[in-house]
Protein backbone atom coordinates (compact mmCIF):
# COMPACT_ATOMS: atom_id res chain seq x y z
CA UNK A 1 0.00 0.00 0.00
CA UNK A 2 1.14 3.51 -0.72
CA UNK A 3 1.64 6.23 1.82
CA UNK A 4 0.39 9.77 1.67
CA UNK A 5 2.64 12.49 3.10
CA UNK A 6 1.43 15.70 4.72
CA UNK A 7 3.07 18.79 6.19
CA UNK A 8 1.62 19.70 9.59
CA UNK A 9 2.20 23.27 10.80
CA UNK A 10 1.18 24.67 14.16
CA UNK A 11 -1.04 27.73 14.41
CA UNK A 12 -0.64 30.53 16.98
CA UNK A 13 -3.45 28.94 19.04
CA UNK A 14 -1.28 25.86 19.58
CA UNK A 15 1.66 27.99 20.67
CA UNK A 16 -0.63 29.75 23.17
CA UNK A 17 -1.68 26.34 24.47
CA UNK A 18 1.97 25.29 24.86
CA UNK A 19 2.89 28.50 26.66
CA UNK A 20 0.11 27.85 29.16
CA UNK A 21 1.77 24.54 30.15
CA UNK A 22 3.94 24.89 33.28
CA UNK A 23 6.94 23.06 31.76
CA UNK A 24 6.64 24.58 28.29
CA UNK A 25 9.89 26.56 28.17
CA UNK A 26 10.19 28.43 24.88
CA UNK A 27 7.31 27.33 22.67
CA UNK A 28 8.09 27.57 18.98
CA UNK A 29 6.11 26.68 15.90
CA UNK A 30 7.01 23.51 14.08
CA UNK A 31 6.51 22.00 10.68
CA UNK A 32 6.33 18.24 10.70
CA UNK A 33 6.09 15.66 7.95
CA UNK A 34 3.59 12.91 8.69
CA UNK A 35 2.90 9.80 6.64
CA UNK A 36 -0.17 7.60 6.64
CA UNK A 37 -0.99 4.51 4.61
CA UNK A 38 -3.69 5.26 2.07
CA UNK A 39 -7.05 3.65 2.67
CA UNK A 40 -8.59 0.96 0.59
CA UNK A 41 -11.23 0.93 -2.07
CA UNK A 42 -13.88 3.59 -1.61
CA UNK A 43 -11.80 5.94 0.51
CA UNK A 44 -11.10 9.36 -0.89
CA UNK A 45 -8.70 12.18 -0.09
CA UNK A 46 -11.07 13.67 2.49
CA UNK A 47 -11.08 10.38 4.41
CA UNK A 48 -7.26 10.22 4.34
CA UNK A 49 -6.97 13.81 5.56
CA UNK A 50 -9.50 13.28 8.35
CA UNK A 51 -7.72 10.13 9.47
CA UNK A 52 -4.32 11.87 9.36
CA UNK A 53 -5.65 14.71 11.53
CA UNK A 54 -7.21 12.39 14.12
CA UNK A 55 -4.19 10.10 14.30
CA UNK A 56 -1.81 13.05 14.58
CA UNK A 57 -3.72 14.28 17.65
CA UNK A 58 -3.52 10.78 19.11
CA UNK A 59 0.25 10.74 18.49
CA UNK A 60 0.54 14.18 20.08
CA UNK A 61 -1.09 12.85 23.25
CA UNK A 62 1.17 9.79 23.48
CA UNK A 63 4.35 11.71 22.67
CA UNK A 64 3.80 14.88 24.71
CA UNK A 65 0.83 14.34 27.01
CA UNK A 66 -1.15 17.17 25.40
CA UNK A 67 -4.70 15.85 25.37
CA UNK A 68 -6.81 17.50 22.69
CA UNK A 69 -10.09 16.04 21.45
CA UNK A 70 -9.26 13.78 18.52
CA UNK A 71 -11.41 15.33 15.83
CA UNK A 72 -10.67 17.01 12.51
CA UNK A 73 -12.34 20.19 13.76
CA UNK A 74 -10.05 20.41 16.80
CA UNK A 75 -7.02 19.70 14.62
CA UNK A 76 -8.03 22.61 12.36
CA UNK A 77 -8.16 24.90 15.39
CA UNK A 78 -4.51 24.29 16.28
CA UNK A 79 -2.81 23.05 13.08
CA UNK A 80 -2.83 23.15 9.30
CA UNK A 81 -2.47 20.09 7.08
CA UNK A 82 -1.13 20.34 3.55
CA UNK A 83 -0.40 17.47 1.18
CA UNK A 84 3.30 17.25 0.41
CA UNK A 85 3.88 17.80 -3.29
CA UNK A 86 6.60 15.21 -3.40
CA UNK A 87 8.44 12.97 -0.95
CA UNK A 88 12.02 12.04 -1.77
CA UNK A 89 13.74 9.29 0.18
CA UNK A 90 17.42 10.14 -0.22
CA UNK A 91 18.44 6.69 1.04
CA UNK A 92 16.55 4.96 -1.74
CA UNK A 93 18.50 4.13 -4.89
CA UNK A 94 17.46 5.79 -8.13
Amino acid sequence: MEKTYYVVSSKPEYLDLLRAQPESGDAVGQKLIVAITQGGFGQDVRDDERQAKERFLEHLFYSSGIDLPRSAEDFDRYFTLEPADEFIDLDEEI
